[in-house]
């Protein structure tokens, strides 16, 4: 077993961190046979008091997802650690969160952008890919789904993103807009019942769509199962 990471955080490094309700604790993650040593938010739940994060909720409806460790992102991140990339590969993870796939993705040797609409989360994303000694392959990008950038990217991971119909179309048009001509697009879903509304908006849009099954890594409380990831490449370069 190889380890990715390991003993306690830095403390003048952790100290980089944002303070955040419910303070920050560190978590081993054996994933592949990688032992991924992550720092993550202790108590999620404290947000939901948290004056900042009910004012953003009154001005667009935000939650604060992304403290939140979703158990999909293991198996995503068994797929990655599996998958053969070419080196040095473009990759980029939206609505990164704790950014288990895209730390995944840096051990691959992958150029990876976190990104996120907190901030706090890309803060976070960079600081554990320093505690990787990863930090030089990665980047934070501040993004919104309803305003993608002009940049293209060889991978998209997207996991466990499509939970709320809402954000299907922009999800779509980001992809439209980043994914490089060559690329190709990893969404996983654990099996919510919004994935339908996803495929069938997929019908009319220029991609290729392959789905395989991945088998669910264990987590407290979760059932054993299967999550669906769906690859999605342009149709022009099939």
């Amino acid at each position: 077993m190889t380890t990715t990471g390991g003993g306690d955080p830095d403390r003048r490094d952790q100290a980089r961190l944002p303070a955040i309700p419910g303070g920050w604790t560190t978590r081993d993650f054996v994933l592949d046979g990688q032992t991924f040593h992550v720092t993550l938010p202790a108590s999620p739940d404290a947000f939901l008091d948290d004056p900042d994060v009910l004012a953003a909720n009154r001005r667009d409806d935000y939650m604060p997802y992304w403290s939140y460790l979703w158990p999909a992102s293991l198996e995503t991140a068994v797929a990655v650690l599996r998958h053969e990339w070419p080196a040095a590969t473009a990759a980029l993870e939206i609505g990164a969160g704790i950014a288990l796939t895209g730390l995944a993705a840096l051990a691959c040797g992958m150029r990876v952008a976190f990104s996120d609409y907190d901030r706090r989360a890309l803060d976070l994303a960079l600081y554990n890919a320093r505690q990787i000694g990863l930090d030089a392959t990665a980047e934070g990008l501040y993004l919104d789904w309803r305003q993608p950038i002009d940049r293209k990217f060889a991978v998209i991971f997207g996991t466990d993103v499509i939970y709320e119909k809402q954000n299907h179309l922009p999800i779509l048009g980001l992809l439209e807009q980043m994914l490089a001509p060559e690329g190709e697009a990893w969404i996983t879903d654990p099996g919510r019942h919004q994935a339908e509304a996803f495929l069938e908006l997929l019908r009319d849009r220029p991609f290729q769509v392959e789905h395989q099954t991945l088998n669910r890594e264990p987590y407290p409380g979760r059932p054993a199962g299967l999550t669906n990831l769906w690859v999605l490449r342009w149709k022009s370069s099939c």
